[in-house]
């Protein structure tokens, strides 16, 4: 679009005017009333901004407990706010979840059986009884933990769901090591497809570096498409990246170089900041003096620490994270510091994965955020921002954009594509790829559907698509018939806008010739059909006066036919050369006959010109032979005895 060219000068142009006068978000006071916790707010280290209760607006979910790094039994409540599309909220805490009270850190939100609505998993941050809260399909909620999970309680930080198996359905991972250290590290549980789960034993390494997983992020770092687990350390170490098998196996790979600083790190965020198509890490408080280590993926998982040459201006602080987050909308993302230190901060990337901090975006005072995220709050096309505060204040807070920040019209784009491979006509092949759009956040890209249309030229048939975890979707094409296949992939964001990727034509190959039928007869034993035969030693112990005969064979089809008791063997033999009695002695290789057993010929004949060796067991073995010099012969032997033998020795009947 023309105007996506010149938007991020005139909003560059807005921001130094903000930084001036007034921000380009506003505080919304009492957005959330009454606030939890005797409405004062409660002590919030998690939120989701989702569609809880499917009536196409964002719903606000808030995380809340005081105690996790003491690891006490200090519960706090599950607080839910219902947006009524224009940006107004009502506590429904009460109808969404019982007014339900958890020791949670984080929650992981997604369709866990498949009904089309986002169901709950909240671990608990000392160890008490986990939380499986299943959907109705209007936004209220129920615990099934004791039927759909396993009985283990992990002590979790840390949890989200995504698909590490590739059947299509939500899988389940949460740390388990905080105050008690591990292994085991966490647990992957695995998704029967209608919401129940077992434990997946073995599937995770037993080691990080560092002390306590605090965070984690299912993402394709090597871009295999499939999910793989970047960990994140409290402290004392890098954490660890487990690359996925394709199967849900999990094994350390790739390259995370360690903090440039030593401190506490909260949260760890993955995006493709440079547009080369792989994800790329933000990691909060573990950069040069106390900022954001920003980190690059070279395609393949291995990470290079490249903050001091690519963010300019970032001021330490005790920060909680990075929101990737196209604030200008020129199409790659920038970064929202989440901080507890001072108001929140934006790096604007230049659109080649080089970051300049911007002042005075958000409006102070400085409060005390320890999450956000994005999302279009009241309809206007904007994204909005929701923080979670914690420490020094407890309010939860929401800023609108205001007109400063432009419009969402961006299309989403797919920064990796799969490929069919060789198929054959029947098969039905999965496509995997991954969608970018405005924000990131635990549920993916906001879409309201991703798809691929099968012929879009013609009878345009769409698949749906299923969002797998991180930035993936995937599709399964039903069974596919023989010629060209034309597909193209296709998203459609929250706001309307349609992206999608070039058509993309593969043959579809027919299927495979179907196996030689060996048993021509109607007896029901093995035939030998198209064997090359160049040299026969035959011997019978009981023949008298038989001729011995070489016969130098390119091709020979034998045919056991049992209609009448008849065993006949065609030879088409070239060059071949005869001799009486006293060739036997001269020449080794010979067929000796029994003349007494003849019957009616029933054969055919077969021409080969290469040279395979057979060999069979029970006296039946056929080898090579150089040709001879004599003209060519065609002779034919009645052999009922060798066809036998022949037969039982290569697996057929008597």
């Amino acid at each position: 679009m023309s105007f996506s060219i010149s938007m991020p000068c005139c909003f560059v142009a807005c921001l130094l005017a903000s930084a001036a006068s007034a921000q380009s978000y506003d505080e919304v006071v009492n957005a959330f009333s009454p606030q939890a916790c005797a409405g004062s707010g409660c002590w919030t280290n998690h939120l989701r901004v989702t569609d809880l209760d499917l009536d196409d607006d964002l719903d606000v979910i808030l995380v809340n407990y005081p105690d996790y790094f003491s690891g006490e039994n200090d519960p706090e409540p599950l607080v839910v706010y219902q947006n009524d599309g224009a940006g107004t909220f009502t506590n429904v805490s009460s109808t969404a979840v019982g007014d339900l009270v958890t020791t949670a850190r984080q929650i992981a939100v997604g369709d866990v059986n498949g009904d089309g609505a986002p169901d709950l998993y909240a671990p608990s941050g000392y160890g008490g009884p986990h939380l499986l809260l299943m959907n109705d399909g209007n936004g209220a909620f129920s615990d099934e933990a004791a039927l759909r999970l396993p009985m283990y309680h992990p002590q979790g930080a840390a949890t989200r769901f995504g698909d590490v198996d590739g059947d299509k359905d939500l899988d389940l991972f949460v740390s388990d090591d905080y105050t008690v250290g591990g292994p085991p590290y966490g647990h992957l549980w695995v998704n029967d497809g209608d919401g129940f789960f077992v434990e997946s034993a073995g599937a995770i390494p037993d080691a990080i570096d560092g002390e306590d997983i605090i965070d984690l992020e299912f993402a394709d770092v090597d871009r295999d498409f499939d999910l793989d687990l970047v960990v994140s350390a409290h402290t004392d170490g890098t954490g660890a990246l487990w690359l996925n098998d394709g199967t849900g196996v999990f094994v350390a790979g790739g390259t995370l170089p360690p903090p440039a600083f030593s401190a506490y790190h909260y949260n760890v965020s993955a995006c493709d900041i440079d547009g080369d198509g792989d994800l790329d890490l933000w990691r909060d408080n573990l950069g040069p003096q106390f900022t954001e280590q920003l980190l690059i993926n070279d395609g393949a998982g291995n990470f290079v620490d490249e903050t001091a040459a690519r963010v300019v201006g970032n001021p330490g602080a005790d920060d909680n994270g990075v929101i990737c987050y196209d604030i200008d909308q020129d199409g790659d993302l920038d970064g929202v510091v989440v901080s507890l230190g001072t108001t929140e901060r934006l790096l604007l990337n230049d659109g080649t994965g080089h970051f300049t901090f911007i002042q005075a975006i958000f409006p102070g005072p400085t409060n005390c955020s320890l999450w956000g995220e994005f999302g279009d709050l009241n309809g206007d096309g904007r994204a909005d921002l929701v923080t979670g505060q914690g420490e020094c204040s407890s309010a939860d807070v929401l800023y609108l954009a205001n007109a400063d920040v432009p419009v969402d019209t961006l299309a989403p784009t797919f920064p990796a594509v799969g490929t069919l491979g060789n198929i054959e006509a029947g098969a039905s092949p999965v496509l995997r790829f991954a969608v970018q759009d405005e924000t990131v956040t635990d549920e993916g890209p906001r879409l309201d559907r991703a798809w691929v249309t099968l012929d879009p030229a013609a009878a345009a048939t769409e698949l749906d698509a299923t969002y797998a975890g991180g930035d993936l979707f995937s599709v399964t094409f039903p069974a596919l018939a023989e010629g060209e296949l034309v597909y193209r992939i296709c998203a459609l964001d929250r706001q309307g806008n349609l992206g999608c990727a070039l058509d993309v034509t593969v043959q579809v190959a027919g299927p495979p010739d179907p196996p030689v039928d060996t048993d021509d007869d109607l007896g029901g034993d093995a035939d030998i059909v198209g064997a090359d035969i160049v040299e026969a030693d035959i011997v019978e112990a009981d023949t008298v006066g038989a001729d011995t005969v070489e016969v130098d064979t390119v091709g020979a089809d034998i045919i056991e036919s049992d209609a009448a008791g008849a065993d006949t063997i065609t030879l088409d033999a070239v060059g071949a050369d005869t001799s009486g009695d006293d060739a036997a002695a001269a020449r080794p290789d010979t067929v000796v006959a029994e003349p007494s057993d003849t019957s009616t010929t029933d054969a055919s004949t077969n021409t080969d010109t290469g040279s395979r060796a057979t060999s069979g067991d029970g006296g039946c073995n056929t080898t090579g032979v150089g040709h001879g010099a004599g003209g060519a012969v065609w002779l034919v032997v009645v052999l009922g005895w060798l066809l036998r033998r022949c037969a039982r020795s290569r697996g057929g009947a008597a």
